[in-house]
């Protein structure tokens, strides 16, 4: 109860705030550094393989900004650039290693420093772009309310969302995606049953969410152990879930698909299929974020981006780009 009361005097509070404080500018040690990793990957010039996927781009991202890292959610910015959001309340707009130079990148703090150290607001874990006007919708841990930003991270609104309370501040929304046909589909981390280390709650808005509204709700049935912590959508309507799991080996990464994103409807039990296990203790790291993006050639590519986790020493931020094999 402490925390509801506590959450709707934030709520109240909040639209005077983001008011009278101005946003913080950009960064200006932006500069992002990209260590090309695939040459050493080759084994006798063939690309490695990972069940349906093929690598076929592997980048280190360093950075002399002492805040930079710990990406825990990827979106498509445009035909160019991608963004990932970190959960030290930064944002990350980035020219794909793909695309010929010159690269750009362009960092940013997403809420105002006045909140830093206050609970809420300042984990970002989800994020999604509106490919028709290009605002930024960003989920965080711990807090009862998405943040809808335009495309500049100029101007933002809060959007009060207190199902995502019932979650705990350490398993919040994850995964998130505003599909094709217009919905916001969100995923938790959590499991949803304590007998269960399979299925996780997920959440269905008919269109962007409005504050108070109710979502529907269904579940989604992981491999066994794997949490969810990216939803995304390949060029041909399909859905894909990047799923996570910790071991005494270090992480252990899936990548799974749903053929129909019909299946995600009220009271559903969804279970995607695997169609990649990466284990390379090469590349083997905490991948969060996930997008899917249109190739030249009619494929799809996939690009995953690895949470260092403050952990510089052990974890790197690690950027890769898959190709989908034809017919999966």
């Amino acid at each position: 109860m402490r925390r509801i009361a506590l959450f709707l005097l934030v709520l109240a509070l909040v639209p005077t705030i983001y008011v009278r404080q101005p946003f913080p500018p950009p960064n200006p040690d932006d500069r992002v550094f990209y260590h090309d990793l695939l040459p050493g990957l080759r084994a006798g010039g063939a690309l490695p393989r990972y069940g349906a996927l093929t690598l076929v781009g592997a980048w280190q991202l360093t950075s002399p900004d002492r805040e930079f890292g710990n990406f825990s959610a990827l979106a498509v910015r445009n035909t160019h650039d991608l963004l990932a959001v970190s959960d030290r309340n930064a944002v990350m707009v980035f020219t794909r290693p793909d695309q010929p130079r010159l690269w750009r990148t362009w960092q940013r703090e997403t809420i105002h420093p006045a909140w830093s150290g206050q609970e809420i607001d300042t984990d970002s874990e989800s994020v999604s772009v509106d490919p028709r006007n290009g605002q930024v919708l960003i989920g965080y841990e711990g807090a009862g309310e998405f943040h809808l930003f335009s495309p500049d991270f100029s101007r933002d609104r809060s959007i009060a969302a207190p199902v995502l309370l019932e979650w705990p501040n350490n398993q919040g929304p994850e995964a998130m995606r505003q599909l094709a046909d217009g919905r916001t589909v969100v995923i938790g981390e959590v499991f949803a049953h304590w007998w269960s280390r399979r299925r996780h709650p997920g959440l269905i808005w008919p269109g962007l969410p409005r504050s108070g509204q109710a979502p529907a709700r269904f579940e989604l049935v992981m491999p066994q152990g794997y949490r969810p912590v990216e939803l995304a959508q390949a060029p041909d309507g399909r859905l894909l879930v990047l799923g996570r799991k910790f071991t005494l080996g270090g992480f252990r990464t899936v990548v799974t698909m749903i053929d129909d994103p019909a299946a995600i409807r009220p009271g559903a039990q969804v279970e995607p299929r695997p169609i990649a296990w990466i284990a390379d203790p090469r590349i083997r790291d905490n991948y969060e974020g996930m997008v899917a993006t249109p190739e030249a050639d009619g494929s799809t590519a996939i690009w995953l981006i690895s949470d260092s986790n403050e952990m510089v020493w052990l974890q790197r931020t690690l950027l890769l780009k898959l190709r989908l094999a034809r017919g999966v």
